[in-house]
């Protein structure tokens, strides 16, 4: 049951990257990598899968702040593991805690355009060569800090999307995601300071909310 919350709450964020019911929550940055190449390595060890990538070069295309776009930025993701793997309506769904950083210069240096910290979840079809590693506050925890983007009230959501995932995204013999690499891209929003949910909006936190509690009665029944 609770991977089945954290898959439909991992689905609520990706929605809203796309765009939109969440209207207030404003996109505050958004990135690909440069070149081609697989730069996120996902590492299963005795039942445990990291998924990490350190000082990849990418392409901020979107950003809310003074900073003129495209740039050139450096991204170190950081994530672990949360217990097993599971498989959900034909999705792989783990869930992870971790970090990242996007700054001007490699190590987590210079100016940091976004960097945080979350706990949530990976998911993504079963075969397929594609996963995503969202996260979203509420309801789970995401907390971010920037240098230049003023805008970082709850709630907040992020988004990783591995590409190009080899070999197919599956669930290894020790009951964690197997291993592979995948190349990366990214988008993140927030709430600007002392804006005003719309009412559809809340309808639908509304909703979210009461089916959450639906599954955590069920848990506890």
């Amino acid at each position: 049951m609770m991977y089945f919350r954290r898959f439909v709450s991992a689905l609520a964020v990706a929605s809203a990257m796309l765009g939109s019911t969440l209207a207030h929550a404003d996109v505050i940055l958004t990135f690909g990598q440069n070149g081609g190449g697989n730069t996120i390595t996902g590492t299963d060890t005795a039942g445990t899968t990291t998924i990490n990538g350190s000082n990849i070069s990418i392409s901020v295309t979107g950003i809310d702040a003074a900073n003129p776009t495209p740039f050139n930025a450096f991204l170190t993701l950081s994530t672990t593991s949360i217990g097993s793997a599971t498989l959900v309506f034909g999705n792989v769904v783990q869930e992870y805690s971790g970090s990242f950083c996007i700054t001007s210069l490699a190590g987590c240096l210079g100016t940091n355009y976004l960097s945080g910290n979350f706990t949530d979840a990976v998911f993504g079809a079963s075969g397929g060569a594609a996963l995503t590693m969202s996260a979203a506050q509420p309801t789970g925890s995401l907390v971010f800090t920037s240098d230049v983007i003023g805008a970082l009230g709850v709630p907040r959501g992020l988004g990783f999307s591995f590409a190009n995932v080899s070999p197919a995204v599956h669930i290894a013999a020790d009951g964690s995601l197997a291993s592979f690499t995948s190349s990366v891209s990214g988008t993140m929003s927030a709430t600007p300071p002392q804006e005003t949910p719309e009412p559809a909006t809340l309808g639908l936190l509304g909703i979210a909310m009461a089916g959450l509690g639906f599954l955590r009665a069920r848990k506890q029944g």
